[in-house]
């Protein structure tokens, strides 16, 4: 299977047909799981026969009979020793199939996110998409596993009661047959309001992972200002938006559900009523088998129907998820590469040929940049500076790519970039900015990070030109020490020089600082900024700063105001 198929054969619109592309390559396996699960089932609908003709050996007591009991009681016996075998054959089975469809899902999520636009990743709440990756997916995987346990189970159950009763009583068939519209006008009455219910529970969830998220980073700046107690109580309330929506799809289910009960089992005891009254009166000759075969297998039908009736929420809930996916992997907001050269070297020459930029072309406010002129040469460090919202992170994000031009174009060493892979081109980029982003993880492999096959000199020359030898040495177990969640134990300076000693090993030819020693001391801004200079030697440099010492030996200094080069 291509990394890309998912994608190419997802229909959101189409749930059915979607669900079938995801599981043909594992097409094998499913019908395995589903062969094993009608031996590991066998007893349900053996059982009742067997119980039959016991039964009628019993009421007739004949000669035979006693040879023909055990012979009974084997066959039972066989069918139920078996279920051992073929239920972990079908665990077995089924689990492969469905966990590796779990994984090609949340696989093709993360690799369409990776794929989609940086503005896309903007105007999108990271809840949102934590929850389509773990929530949605696990809603599929559930729905999966019951279509092929519950569903084949009912499915068979009923195809088996059907052919029982037109061979031993076909006149009871049509009784049978009733319950095909019936079960269908329950299902039909059921689907649109669980779906519009479930819809909203998904939205609210999302809303919940966003909150609880953002209650988590918000932490640090909550005790500083003392307001535990209200963003308690805010977190809290969406809990109870949750709590309502879930409250309201399990009532509908569950009032649905009691319904489809009471019909079904009301026509059960009819249907024993009916077939007891037509042997008492000779009408119909059934023996005492006959009427407890044909009540038993009336009772697996009512339940086969209540199973598919049971299975709709969670269908419901599978197609939602399915979704909700959907709005990941047909998003046609991504950033296409394919096709487009690849670069092998970059210089480093920029130039902006009357450059526009909006976030929003159909709004009519005014651009964030606009006719951009400008010619960067190759190695050279230009300061860039302006108000808030001047366009100075606008201006970065066009160089690194993340936005294109509304209007206008921009040559990397005299190509066009909107030809360029820009996949190829980050490769020989580097961002410093003021918030080092740090994994959970060891030093070491924070500072590695998006470079392979470093050694133990690059590395150790890398932390040398950073200034951080002296602070990893302190630290417990040096390189090897974990940093835990975003590295918080660290200070703002040691952290810069952690990202300086990661761009280093990169060996950049296009770096960007963005305020990348605003929020530090004056101790940790010296040490910084050293480092900065052995990192900026020889390399286009684009440095955004609000403080005139750092770009003070500039021989460039851009100034932007309203989205326009003001001088």
């Amino acid at each position: 299977m291509q990394p890309d198929s998912v994608e190419n054969n997802f229909r959101a619109d189409k749930p059915w047909r979607t669900l079938l592309n995801l599981y043909r390559p594992e097409r094998r396996w499913v019908i395995f799981a589903a062969i094993s699960y009608l031996f590991k089932a066998s007893p349900v609908w053996v059982l009742p026969v067997v119980t039959a003709n016991i039964i009628d050996i019993v009421s007739h007591r004949s000669s035979g009979g006693l040879k023909a009991l055990w012979i009974n009681a084997a066959i039972g016996a066989i069918f139920i020793i078996q279920n051992i075998p073929s239920a972990m054959l079908y665990v077995n089975f089924l689990s492969r199939a469905v966990r590796n469809v779990e994984i090609r899902l949340r696989s093709a999520l993360v690799r369409r996110m990776q794929m989609l636009s940086i503005g896309y990743h903007n105007r999108v709440n990271t809840g949102s998409l934590q929850t389509k990756v773990l929530r949605d997916v696990e809603s599929v995987q559930m729905m999966s596993q019951q279509l092929v346990d519950i569903g084949e189970m009912a499915v068979v159950t009923i195809a088996v009661a059907f052919g029982v009763t037109a061979w031993k009583m076909p006149v009871f068939l049509p009784v049978f047959i009733l319950f095909v519209p019936m079960a269908a006008a329950i299902r039909y009455t059921m689907t649109g309001r669980l779906q519009r219910q479930n819809e909203l529970l998904r939205k609210q969830l999302e809303g919940m992972n966003a909150q609880v998220m953002g209650m988590i980073n918000m932490i640090p700046i909550t005790r500083a200002h003392a307001v535990e107690a209200g963003e308690i109580e805010r977190v809290k309330n969406q809990f109870g938006n949750v709590r309502s929506a879930a409250r309201s799809f399990d009532k509908t289910a569950g009032f649905f559900g009691a319904v489809a009960w009471v019909i079904f089992m009301l026509f059960n005891l009819v249907c024993l009523a009916v077939g007891a009254w037509l042997s008492f009166r000779g009408i119909i000759p059934l023996t005492p088998g006959d009427i407890f075969l044909l009540t038993g297998y009336f009772a697996q039908i009512t339940n086969a129907v209540m199973q598919l009736n049971s299975m709709l929420p969670l269908i419901t809930r599978g197609f939602d998820g399915l979704r909700s996916i959907g709005e990941i992997l047909e998003c046609p907001d991504i950033e296409e590469n394919r096709g487009k050269k690849s670069i092998e070297k970059v210089r480093g020459e920029f130039r902006f040929e009357n450059v526009s930029f909006s976030y929003d072309k159909n709004s009519g406010a005014q651009p964030a940049l606009q006719n951009i002129n400008l010619h960067i040469r190759a190695g050279e460090a230009i300061g860039i500076v302006g108000p808030s919202g001047s366009g100075k992170s606008t201006l970065v994000s066009l160089i690194t790519g993340f936005h294109r031009p509304t209007s206008g174009r921009i040559f990397l060493d005299g190509v066009d970039m909107n030809e360029i892979d820009l996949r190829t081109f980050r490769r020989h980029l580097a961002i410093v900015s003021q918030q080092t982003i740090l994994f959970n993880g060891t030093l070491r492999e924070n500072i590695v990070y998006g470079t392979k096959d470093v050694t133990e000199d690059e590395l150790q020359a890398a932390i040398a030109d950073a200034n951080a030898v002296s602070f990893i040495k302190e630290l417990p177990q040096g390189l090897e020490t974990e940093l835990g969640s975003a590295g918080v134990q660290l200070s703002g300076g040691q952290r810069q020089r952690i990202a300086i000693a990661r761009a280093l090993l990169r060996d950049p030819r296009v770096l960007i600082l963005d305020e990348a020693t605003s929020a530090l001391d004056a101790g940790s801004e010296t040490m910084v900024q050293q480092a900065l200079e052995r990192l900026m030697a020889g390399r286009t440099t684009f440095v955004i700063s609000h403080r005139q010492n750092v770009l003070k030996n500039f021989e460039r200094i851009i100034v932007l105001n309203n989205g326009s080069i003001a001088r």
